[in-house]
């Protein structure tokens, strides 16, 4: 995989494409008469054993809407931000936080997924996966009293469900019949209602009001819709993606590529959100009704297109924290070798300025993995796994790490536990009034969730 990678980065003139062309003919026949997966929940997903491509959050439905043609050509613009100096603004430094041991809060006899906190600040969205099925349970955890409110079971890991605080329900997405179906639960004894019978892609996101969703379509998979889940009135929103994708692979590459669904997050004030699946970012405006594409650049020594594999705003909404790779296509749906790596970057909407950090150490030959990420109500710092060692059997073993998006430093905390563990994505939230960290910390044998509490260090403590 290294040599293609290099034949790429040092493709010269049209004897050094006819011998790319050959290469990628034999080594990737196999991807034109795929059949695209299901999306599958791990049955035992408590500790990764498998290459880290396998570990990403599955994107693809088992059948494919219309096939929307590669545009050759976009009108899309590059996005332009203030451009101000970017400069570090007083705040905590990394040492100021307090964390806590890790406290068993939960177990589970299959993998623990966490979805987020509800906005009491006491209880977490999880999912739970129902052991020797492709099942999950989506429920409540109050992490004070233990307390389990059980909303529905659904077909498969099909993306995060979302909590509606103005309706205080759960949308999600299920597998009925083959077709992929965005269903509401309100908990009453599980009641639970179909609200879009045919949906693409997994990606569900929520307006500030709390009743407002966005999603895809699969008559229209290029195109957002807005659902009102109060009124069931669904809006077909004027931005069609599929007019601004346009080839950013080599020409025998990008051909081979299948259209993928778009992953959406929304800007904590709604003004904005941010659609990004491989090898595109673009960002929309519903102020101005304009998109634009953030360049993330390209990758050494690979010499691709970075592209994201999740993305979060900050609550405040000025930083956008990304984790990217720039890996070989078909390394990311687990086709050819792993990922090489991926980094968190993060972008400064105010100034422009985006960063790339390496949290994670090199384990192997410049391979390095950025798992998963959630911001700190403050804004300015990030709570990151990263694996920080690989054992012999294949299990990722990941690190916590403190990030400071202003001035770029981080550092590792609790170094003596390894904490993480199954789907990237997954695996840690911080609360919203910043006194607790969620994180998965299983073990080979059972699922584990823990509670960090984090406290402010009192630096009036340590002057002389």
């Amino acid at each position: 995989m290294k040599r293609i990678l290099s034949i790429v980065s040092s493709l010269l003139g049209l004897l050094a494409l006819g011998v790319l062309v050959a290469i990628l003919v034999l080594t990737f026949r196999g991807l034109e008469g795929e059949v695209e997966p299901t999306f599958q929940s791990s049955p035992v997903a408590i500790e990764t054993e498998t290459s880290p491509s396998s570990s990403l959050p599955e994107t693809l439905t088992p059948s494919s809407p219309p096939v929307t043609p590669t545009a050759l050509a976009t009108s899309v613009s590059l996005c332009t931000f203030a451009g101000h100096p970017a400069t570090i603004e007083p705040g905590p430094s990394l040492d100021a936080f307090i964390f806590s041991e890790p406290e068993v809060v939960l177990t589970h006899t299959s993998a623990i997924g966490i979805a987020g906190w509800l906005p009491d600040g006491e209880r977490l969205l999880i999912t739970r996966d129902i052991p020797g099925t492709n099942r999950q349970s989506i429920e409540t955890f109050n992490t004070r009293t233990g307390e389990i409110q059980v909303y529905a079971q659904r077909e498969g890991a099909n993306g995060k469900p979302v909590w509606l605080p103005t309706l205080r329900a759960v949308a999600y997405i299920t597998l009925i019949e083959r077709c992929h179906e965005l269903w509401i639960s309100h908990g009453v004894s599980q009641l639970t209602e179909r609200l879009v019978p045919n949906v693409w892609g997994p990606s569900l996101a929520v307006e500030p009001d709390g009743k407002h969703l966005w999603y895809f379509s699969r008559t229209n998979p290029d195109c957002p819709q807005r659902l009102n889940v109060e009124t069931r009135e669904a809006q077909l929103v004027s931005l069609d993606l599929a007019s601004l994708r346009y080839p950013k692979y080599p020409k025998p590459i990008q051909s081979m590529l299948r259209p993928s669904p778009f992953q959406i997050a929304q800007h904590p004030d709604g003004s904005q959100l941010v659609f990004y699946t491989q090898p595109w970012t673009f960002l929309f405006d519903k102020r101005t009704n304009q998109a634009c594409e953030i360049d993330l650049g390209q990758s050494e020594p690979e010499n691709m297109p970075i592209w994201a594999i999740e993305t979060q705003w900050s609550p405040n909404g000025r930083y956008l924290a990304l984790i990217t790779t720039g890996s070989f296509p078909g390394q990311a749906s687990g086709v050819g070798a792993a990922l090489l790596h991926t980094n968190l970057m993060v972008l400064d909407t105010k100034t422009g300025d985006l960063r790339t950090l390496q949290i994670a150490p090199d384990i192997n030959n410049g391979q390095h993995y950025v798992t998963d990420m959630s911001w700190a109500p403050d804004s300015r710092h990030l709570a990151v796994l990263g694996v920080v060692r690989i054992t012999e059997t294949g299990s990722e073993k990941e690190g916590a790490f403190v990030v400071d998006v202003s001035s770029g430093e981080f550092q590792r905390v609790l170094s003596g536990h390894e904490l993480g563990g199954g789907l990237w994505g997954w695996q840690i939230a911080w609360s919203l009034s910043g006194s607790q960290l969620a994180v998965n910390c299983p073990t080979p044998e059972e699922g584990r969730l823990c509670i960090i509490s984090v406290e402010p260090k009192d630096t009036r403590e340590e002057q002389p």
